[in-house]
């Protein structure tokens, strides 16, 4: 009885959350956007993946996962990994015509042979397309690119050479942020020298006259970089600190210039005083 009632278990969960395995091989006869796979019906849920891997090659085949979640009528979550540096592939997307969804897949070259496998776990089922994969182009539901990793619709993504993109898919440094950023600290290895020169004995030190004439006629100070180009190319922060500390330090210097001069003048007010009393 008790194995009976596992039975009968087993098949009900199976019919609720039935998981489908398939493979199959087919056709990329041109490089564009091409359909891969028919995706869940109208109110299906789950968690859906797809695995494309070329027969072979002159070291290795070619691999990339996709994978995504689907709501009740909604997909999310569009996951791409892939096995190999670049490939066959550069993006990948789900559309629909408003009554069936298709994953689509960029190709960037014609594959003879492409073996598909199809993971899916949901309430309704999808297929991997036969033969010649046809052509996409309905409307996008959503899409991201193919790189060593890249998680929910380009949120977080590995590019093949190793940089990192954070809402960005052209990451230019080893990490490229597009967003702001909130950290309890950040350090910075300087790439220039601090501006300790500022107070060796032989630093060209501007007069106050000489940074006013430089204002007037350009619009900053000297030595730093006007609006302008900050538009254009950024900050450098580690470079922009060491030259506002430039700046401090100069300022320092004016100031202590300023208080000298303050204190011989008050030697000079308070002899004239002295003169004053004497002759009244």
């Amino acid at each position: 009885m008790k194995n009976v009632c596992l039975l009968v278990a087993y098949l009900m969960f199976q019919c609720i959350f039935p998981q489908h395995y398939s493979n199959k091989t087919v056709e990329v006869d041109a490089p564009g956007w091409k359909r891969v796979a028919r995706l869940d019906g109208a109110y299906g849920r789950g968690y859906n993946e797809v695995v494309l891997m070329t027969q072979g090659g002159a070291s290795q085949p070619w691999v990339a996962k996709i994978s995504w979640f689907k709501g009740w009528s909604s997909y999310g979550g569009l996951n791409l990994i892939s096995l190999s540096n670049g490939g066959y592939w550069s993006e990948a997307r789900i559309s629909s015509d408003g009554v069936t969804a298709h994953l689509e897949v960029n190709f960037t070259a014609a594959i003879p042979q492409l073996m598909v496998f199809l993971d899916q776990s949901a309430w309704t089922g999808g297929a991997i397309l036969d033969g010649i994969l046809p052509n996409g182009g309905d409307a996008v539901i959503e899409t991201a690119k193919f790189g060593r990793i890249n998680y929910g619709e380009n949120d977080l993504y590995l590019a093949y050479n190793g940089k990192v993109g954070i809402g960005t898919t052209s990451p230019d440094a080893k990490l490229t942020v597009k967003g702001r950023i909130h950290t309890e600290e950040v350090k910075v290895d300087l790439a220039v020298p601090a501006p300790d020169y500022v107070f060796k004995e032989g630093y060209d030190l501007k007069s106050l006259e000489e940074v006013q004439n430089h204002i007037k006629k350009h619009g900053h100070l000297p030595n730093i970089p006007s609006a302008k180009e900050l538009k254009a190319n950024g900050i450098e922060l580690g470079e922009m600190n060491m030259k506002l500390l430039e700046k401090i330090e100069e300022l320092t210097l004016y100031v202590i210039e300023l208080e000298n001069r303050n204190r011989e003048y008050e030697g000079k007010f308070e002899k004239l005083e002295s003169i004053l009393k004497t002759k009244l």
